[in-house]
């Protein structure tokens, strides 16, 4: 009796010890995670595989640069450094490599409250920021389906190559045009975006042209009143495009004052920077505005790259024949790169200015030639004021 009795009062022990050691993990976890070591360990094994995979693609690529014309011949570069990224034990779904070579950590450029819809940084990589959208793929029968706003990154792999450039007529933009640039120090949304484009290698573009918000009617000229801020655009497919939107104020706010509009009067700088604000209401990982002109012409040097043709977009654009103005992605031959209707359909404004009192837009119109205002054409010079149904805008957003 004594010896069971002694047995018991040792697991009795034995148990009291394991809640002891259990709580006291438990404490040691929390005091670990709320001083941020876990986390901040979490981040450095981050930053170590990233690293570590980029040693791996310059290793790979300089074996691939002695390799003989007839071993290149079968195999490209991008698959053999992503052979070489397997082999290290690197998933392929967590990292993409680019015609260059470069290696991109998907999951780096995922912004917080964003998910991965499909496609690569090559082939246009898709974004939603609606979770029933995930994994659901790239193809146009699918896009009709998803609930949350888009977007598609666009590569900037060199800061240095972030510059505007006229590649419709091969030649730097006109002397007239000009376009708010970053100057150090300055806590602007011009300077962020820069700073954030050659931290993360790109930034992101809207899908589709800025579609109306929900239960919003088709804007008409009288409707300036819907641009104020607190109707939030849709970026999704089958949307009403948001035009007869100014690019900021009314005649009698810019008419007068030699600048080019007002950007905190009602219109489209307004409208894209209230999808996801610079303020502390914003939860979500980035920031949008209106595209700017630099933004434009890297979708233009990447489509360049890549074989496709920006002088003359009638083939892939809504432009004149093609039944006159249409809701957002409404035809898959209107894309390129994931990105629909940047060529025709409507004028897109941006932060690009001319003269003192004007703004630029681009792309051409459902009323115009794919020939004469392609893609990469700064084919409307506006006054910040003027509204029209071939006027519309495009959302682009940087990561914070």
């Amino acid at each position: 009796m004594k010896t069971n009795k002694r047995k018991g009062i040792s697991l009795i022990v034995l148990v009291i010890t394991i809640i002891v050691m259990i709580i006291l993990a438990g404490a040691i976890i929390l005091s670990l995670n709320s001083s941020g070591i876990i986390a901040r360990a979490e981040e450095a094994k981050m930053k170590s595989d990233k690293a570590n995979a980029k040693q791996v693609a310059v290793l790979a690529r300089a074996e691939y640069e002695l390799m003989s014309d007839a071993e290149k011949e079968e195999i490209t570069l991008i698959k053999y450094i992503e052979n070489r990224l397997s082999e290290a034990g690197f998933k392929k779904s967590e990292y993409n490599v680019t015609e260059k070579g470069t290696v991109y950590d998907i999951k780096s450029i995922i912004p917080e409250g964003f998910y991965h819809v499909g496609g690569t940084v090559e082939e246009g990589l898709i974004i939603s920021d609606n979770i029933e959208d995930e994994g659901q793929g790239t193809s146009h029968n699918i896009a009709e389906g998803l609930k949350g706003n888009q977007f598609v990154w666009v590569p900037v792999e060199n800061i240095n190559e972030f510059i505007r450039y006229d590649f419709r007529n091969d030649q730097a933009p006109k002397n007239d045009l000009y376009e708010i640039t970053p100057e150090t120090g300055k806590d602007r949304e011009v300077e962020k975006m820069y700073a954030s484009v050659e931290k993360y290698k790109g930034f992101y573009i809207g899908r589709y042209e800025a579609g109306i918000a929900e239960g919003m009617q088709a804007p008409t000229e009288t409707t300036i009143n819907d641009a104020d801020g607190t109707k939030k655009p849709r970026i999704r497919q089958g949307i009403a495009v948001w035009n007869y939107i100014p690019w900021g104020g009314t005649q009698d706010d810019t008419a007068y004052d030699w600048f080019a509009g007002d950007d905190n009067a009602n219109g489209a700088v307004k409208v894209a920077r209230s999808l996801y604000p610079d303020n502390s209401q914003n939860t979500r990982g980035v920031v949008s505005h209106l595209i700017y002109g630099v933004q434009w012409d890297a979708v233009m040097r990447w489509y360049k790259a890549s074989g496709i043709n920006v002088k003359d977009s009638s083939e892939y654009g809504n432009y004149l024949g093609g039944g006159g103005l249409k809701v957002t992605g409404s035809e898959a031959t209107y894309q390129k790169k994931n990105i629909y209707d940047l060529a025709g359909n409507v004028y897109e404004w941006t932060m690009e200015a001319y003269s003192w009192n004007g703004r630029v837009g681009f792309g051409g119109a459902y009323a115009s030639r794919g020939s004469i205002a392609p893609v990469s054409s700064r084919s409307l010079y506006s006054l910040p004021y003027v509204a029209g149904d071939n006027k519309g805008l495009r959302i682009v957003a940087y990561i914070k």
